[in-house]
């Protein structure tokens, strides 16, 4: 039998227009990682999760020239997060090409740049050999292959969110030109994206407003990073007030301070502990500015407490740190191989390294490969499912059919344009100005829009137990006595525990 050889992942450091073996080495170890990282899509490509279809709906009325609408025909509302994945699906919906599609590939796209900034940027920060590693363990996330064809915005913010800190993080400071760009990018698709790039910009360029022999260069370089994205900001927030009225999209006033304190971050932990235990070794072995690669990880954890866990499979709030993640572990990792490597003996320990901390990543549970699989196949048969039976069920009713329902994704998004009630009022424009509403006045709600048609998630397919504390409480309320159960849609699995039953007036 033949001999596998892995590309090396550490090599002799090359002269400017150096095109030997050290060079082609590392194009192999980014085409590898290009491979995987694509393999993971396909494996996984049956995900696409219900929050995407907001912004589907969205695009596809704005594409159709209703307007940045949730029902057509209806009031201006901010229901989604991303404007710009939103605007850029309605642009490919009007030119004729499916919108999840469009977002798919942004993500999958997203994904490839991250693996080619984390090779050609980490170069710099962490070293070749480090930077080579880091890009085969971001290619190793199976979570991270999940996000990018779930159909939002995740691994774009991952993209910016690399590159601007990667920049910022070089010994010399970086590009700010670049940095700054990179940055900007991200209140357009996030809403605490100004947040990640005031926290890198303060704790990296600060400290030399406070020494004579840098103020200067430090000034002007926080106000073209700082500047910049601070600009992008204000330009996003007069659109905003142009059009909605407001400064917030509804998802900031419905989930910041409605969750657990820690379920978010205890989820990451749980599912990342050893990448995250090689990150914090990564952290305390760098020096000067390459300690800022923690500095969007730490913030996206502080800024994790307290977040309401919506969409947030297999840690989907974490996956824009995943590449910082990677590369602050893989620094452990190297220098970990280095020291075995001196006294065993052995060569290319960096490789060795990245293979065996990939290969975990790719086999342990509960976010190796075969456990994100599994994962997603239940999600697709069961959620999926049951959504697309009461859909196929909802084409009999009248077009001019209204309904509520609490997930409100893919169902609103498919069913012909019918009017939907969001029984979490996350797509109304109501809780501008009331905030997040309690349980009992959004059943008092729902039932004061008297829509044709309840579809309500039930834990028991044979008897009606809420599946959120909304969906009882709209149950429970005195005005259902209007409705009679028409139709059971149950998905497939038989540990499914999610059905949908429509309740028809």
């Amino acid at each position: 039998m033949g001999t596998l050889t892995l590309p090396a992942l550490q090599g002799p450091a090359l002269r400017p227009g150096d095109r030997g073996s050290g060079s082609r080495s590392g194009w192999a170890v980014l085409g590898l990682a290009a491979v995987v990282h694509l393999a993971l899509c396909w494996v996984l490509r049956g995900f696409l999760t219900d929050d995407a279809w907001i912004s589907v709906r969205y695009a596809e009325n704005l594409a159709a020239g209703e307007g940045f609408v949730w029902n057509p025909g209806g009031p201006r509302v901010e229901g989604f997060s991303n404007p710009l994945l939103v605007a850029l699906e309605a642009l490919a919906s009007w030119a004729g090409w499916s919108a999840p599609a469009a977002a798919r590939v942004l993500g999958i796209a997203g994904g490839l740049a991250c693996l080619v900034l984390v090779h050609l940027g980490g170069r710099a920060v962490v070293g070749e050999s480090t930077a080579r590693v880091a890009t085969v363990l971001t290619a190793c996330g199976a979570p991270f292959a999940l996000w990018a064809v779930g159909g939002l915005e995740t691994l774009l913010v991952a993209a910016a969110v690399t590159a601007g800190t990667l920049e910022v993080a070089r010994r010399d400071g970086g590009r700010v030109l670049r940095a700054a760009a990179a940055f900007a990018v991200l209140p357009w698709l996030r809403p605490e994206g100004l947040a990640v790039a005031a926290a890198v910009v303060a704790l990296g360029e600060l400290p030399g407003v406070f020494r004579t022999a840098t103020r200067r260069r430090a000034i002007r370089r926080i106000a073209v990073l700082g500047g910049v994205p601070l600009g992008s900001q204000l330009v996003l927030e007069a659109a905003r007030l142009g059009i909605y009225g407001h400064l917030l999209p509804n998802s900031v006033l419905y989930k910041s301070g409605a969750g657990d304190a820690l379920t978010v971050l205890q989820k990451f932990l749980d599912q990342a502990l050893l990448p995250l235990l090689l990150a914090t070794a990564g952290a305390v072995l760098l020096t000067g500015r390459a300690r800022l690669l923690a500095v969007p990880p730490v913030l996206y954890a502080l800024g994790s407490i307290g977040t309401l866990d919506s969409a947030n499979a297999y840690s989907r709030f974490f996956q824009p740190v995943w590449p910082l993640v990677a590369l602050l572990a893989a620094v452990a990792t190297v220098r970990a191989a280095e020291r075995l490597a001196r006294h065993r003996g052995g060569g290319r320990p960096a490789a060795v390294a990245a293979v065996t901390v990939g290969l975990l990543l790719l086999l342990l549970p509960p976010a190796g490969l075969r456990s994100v699989h599994d994962w997603q196949q239940r999600y697709t048969d069961c959620r999926v499912g049951a959504r697309e039976s009461v859909l196929g069920w909802l084409a009999t009713t009248p077009p001019d059919t209204s309904f509520a329902i609490s997930d409100a994704g893919l169902v609103p998004a498919r069913a012909g344009g019918r009017h939907v009630v969001d029984d979490f009022f996350l797509n109304e424009p109501l809780i501008q100005e009331t905030g997040r509403l309690p349980v009992a006045e959004r059943a008092d709600l729902v039932h004061g829009r008297a829509p044709d048609v309840l579809v309500l998630a039930s834990r028991d397919a044979g008897r009606f137990v809420g599946y959120y504390p909304t969906e009882q409480a709209i149950f429970d309320h005195p005005a259902m006595s209007a409705y009679r159960l028409a139709f059971v849609a149950t998905g497939r699995g038989d540990s499914c525990g999610y059905t949908l039953m429509a309740f028809r007036r």
